[in-house]
């Protein structure tokens, strides 16, 4: 061998074994290529070349005990999957996301326990053919729920949450500055504290509604949201315990609306959809939180009558007089309750919302009430009428706000009342 090809060797057996040395000191081979981290671009933090026209997102999760299943929810009672839900086309899409600053935290307790999983990340618009911009919005929809289902199980830090208060954080994320402004939460809306504490709630009636309103008012509770779109989703659907009915969803959507457009948001969308957990599986306990209770009746008094009000979602199906099989536990309520006013007489008279025809609603009240009259008899309560008055006597009006209709209302005057007379 020549000197020159000597030195050569020399040369490239002293790279191979400087090679060699990082590679032991590296822990790993001299060609191995980088693990790749298809995830990777939710850590980014880059921002847009113009930010005064850029477009902001906020995504926001409810991790309180009411939206989490435990190992006392029913193998039956489905719960929800909130990254699934807030990724329905109907709500939230990644085109949508391309090219803006997204934010994502799991929330509960007050506004200042909000947890931002991800701080602030530019989406960066996906180029190339049709097929390649699928795969990979297909690839960066996989990232998404993988971590929002992480936040949606990780452990509360307290037993209460507050949805407005994470409103305020969201608001204080999307700071000032202009271009499209956008909020997505996802909760049921129940369990909550400040104003909006639902515990001692009858989920019955605008009254009601419009006074949580002015509460959050009075007490400064209502972020500034104006110019920001506002949607909530899963609002009444718990991971554990009983649901709500139809009507006091009903309610809870229309108190939520109110709550929503109170703070200068626009659009608001509330809805109770949602997508049902399929794994089947827990995602912890969490701390027990107070309980939420919706009353299947109530009552007012009046000089010598009181009034037991049923809800009509609760003892029938929609534009039926047949009682359900719910309906059970509610009469019995109703009858001894009854009994213990010890009557002098007792009245039946069955109520419909506005919708159908005038001789429909009278028909159907009539037959409700009916209904109730004969399953009272059977629990030994002898009703001296039972009268159907339609829509003639609402109890919450009114039931169209500019020609759109105000749900909870239709719930609240759907009813059957019984009028108890006392001695005095």
């Amino acid at each position: 061998m020549t000197s020159s090809k000597q030195a050569r060797s020399s040369r490239l057996l002293a790279v191979v074994l400087s090679l060699t040395a990082v590679a032991a000191v590296s822990g790993c081979g001299a060609f191995d290529t980088p693990k790749a981290r298809p995830c990777a671009w939710l850590e980014r933090q880059a921002e847009p070349a113009d930010s005064s026209t850029r477009q902001q997102t906020v995504v926001l999760v409810d991790r309180s005990s009411s939206t989490r299943p435990d190992t006392n929810t029913s193998p039956g009672h489905q719960s929800p999957d909130w990254a699934a839900t807030l990724l329905d086309p109907q709500q939230m899409t990644l085109p949508a996301l391309e090219g803006g600053i997204l934010s994502m935290a799991g929330f509960d307790g007050n506004r200042s326990t909000v947890d931002w999983a991800v701080s602030s990340t530019f989406v960066t618009p996906v180029k190339g053919n049709e097929t390649r911009r699928k795969d990979q919005q297909r690839a960066r929809s996989e990232c998404l729920k993988e971590r929002l289902r992480q936040l949606a199980a990780e452990e509360p830090g307290t037993d209460r949450t507050d949805v407005l208060g994470a409103l305020a954080a969201a608001s204080d994320r999307l700071g000032t500055e202009g271009g499209r402004r956008r909020i997505y939460v996802a909760t049921d809306g129940l369990t909550n504290t400040g104003c909006a504490d639902l515990r001692s709630s009858g989920f019955d009636g605008t009254a009601e509604i419009k006074a949580t309103v002015e509460r959050c008012r009075k007490t400064g509770e209502l972020p500034d949201l104006k110019g920001t779109e506002v949607h909530l989703v899963g609002i009444g659907q718990p991971a554990r315990g009983d649901k709500p009915s139809s009507a006091q969803t009903a309610w809870l959507i229309a108190l939520w609306t109110r709550l929503c457009e109170a703070t200068g948001a626009s659009p608001c969308k509330v809805t109770a959809i949602t997508h049902d957990d399929e794994t089947g599986h827990t995602t912890g306990t969490g701390k027990p939180e107070p309980a939420v209770t919706f009353p299947a009746l109530s009552e007012r008094s009046a000089d010598r009558v009181t009034t037991i009000v049923l809800p009509g979602s609760i003892l029938f199906a929609t534009d039926r007089a047949e009682l359900s099989q719910d309906a059970r536990d509610t009469l019995d309520k109703a009858a001894r309750r009854i009994k213990e006013l010890d009557p002098v007489s007792v009245t039946v008279s069955g109520h419909t919302d506005s919708r159908g025809s005038e001789q429909h609603g009278r028909q159907l009240s009539r037959a409700r009430a009916q209904a109730v009259r004969k399953a009272l008899a059977q629990r030994g309560i002898t009703v001296i009428s039972a009268r159907g008055y339609s829509d003639d006597r609402p109890r919450c009006t009114p039931e169209y706000h500019d020609g759109v209709p105000d749900y909870a209302a239709m719930a609240c005057n759907r009813r059957v009342e019984i009028a108890v007379t006392v001695r005095r």
